[in-house]
């Protein structure tokens, strides 16, 4: 018995030992096992996903605040918009010059001028300086009350009598006031609401002249501004105006200004390059003569292509 069993076992062993080999080979040949690699995290689809929330989060924040949302801005654009004029109104007031001069000598009586800025023009106003016709009182309307002081310092320069609304200006302190010369008033606020127009505006009225320089092309409505410097004013009372408009030539300049407006206003104090000013006021009734002229070009330079400029006088019937 012990025979059988010593042959099946050495049987069983040669049989184990031969597949040992086709077993090492099928495993050779069997193709290797890829490691799949992490996929990497998503950052591109959160971050949209977190800048979408944060969009639609502050679309709602502001339409729930947007008054206070609008004055701020507001605020910010006046600010900023103080600091690039302070280095630009020197060319300004050189390049207007020429212009603003015979029109100012027109200016009498009583006078609204409608965002004066810092009141470099003020120079020319008949009534500043002695010998010259007599301007009885001078208000001027300016929004931007970073430019109060350095206005009321060269109004005084000027030789006006300053002071400041206390309706408008609470905070501002006045000069020392000069009863031989001329009162002027710096009040805060526009005219783009005839209900919101600043009391002392009113009442200081109806007006012989009303001046607006390089002005119309940033208020909100320049009809509405219009329509009320209309009625602010006497009959008989002067416009006198220098304005820069959107380019008569349809052409590449008049598309230059419509492509560049949006972002041009954004750092301007909301300037736009686009406005019709003339034609406004030839369309509108309750003139009883519209006489300006057309100023595409003083210098060669693309200032003067951007913003060519109409300037003149508008008297009321």
């Amino acid at each position: 018995m012990a025979k059988p069993t010593s042959s099946s076992s050495s049987s069983s062993s040669e049989s184990g030992s031969d597949s040992s080999p086709a077993a090492a080979a099928a495993a050779a040949a069997a193709p290797a096992r890829r490691e799949i690699p992490a996929e990497p995290y998503p950052w591109k689809r959160v971050t949209l996903g977190v800048f979408l929330v944060f969009l639609c989060w502050t679309i709602g924040l502001y339409r729930e605040n947007k008054d206070r949302a609008d004055h701020h801005l507001r605020k910010l654009q006046h600010w900023g918009f103080n600091h690039l004029w302070s280095h630009l109104s020197p060319g300004s007031s050189e390049r207007l010059h020429p212009l603003r001069q015979p029109l100012w000598n027109r200016v009498h009586g009583t006078v609204l001028e409608i965002g004066p800025g810092f009141g470099e023009s003020l120079a020319l106003v008949p009534g500043g300086r002695k010998g010259t016709k007599v301007v009885s009182k001078y208000v001027v309307l300016e929004p931007n009350h970073f430019m109060h002081d350095r206005l009321a310092t060269n109004a005084a320069a000027a030789g006006f009598s300053v002071r400041f609304d206390p309706n408008t200006c609470p905070e501002a302190v006045d000069g020392e006031q000069q009863t031989l010369l001329p009162p002027l008033v710096i009040v805060n606020g526009t005219l783009d609401s005839s209900d919101r127009i600043p009391t002392t505006v009113v009442e200081s009225g109806p007006y012989d002249c009303v001046i607006s320089s390089m002005v119309l092309c940033s208020v909100d409505d320049p009809e509405q501004n219009l329509e009320n410097i209309q009625k602010l004013l006497k009959p008989g009372g002067l416009f006198v105006f220098v304005e820069h408009v959107r380019h008569k030539d349809v052409g590449i300049w008049r598309r230059i200004q419509d492509l560049i407006t949006p972002v041009w206003a954004l750092f301007t104090g909301n300037c736009r390059l686009d406005r019709e000013t003339g034609n406004i006021l030839d369309t509108m009734g309750g003139w009883a003569s519209v006489d300006y002229r057309r100023v595409s070009q003083q210098q060669s330079g693309v200032i003067d292509k951007l913003t060519p400029i109409i300037y003149g006088v508008a008297t009321k019937k």
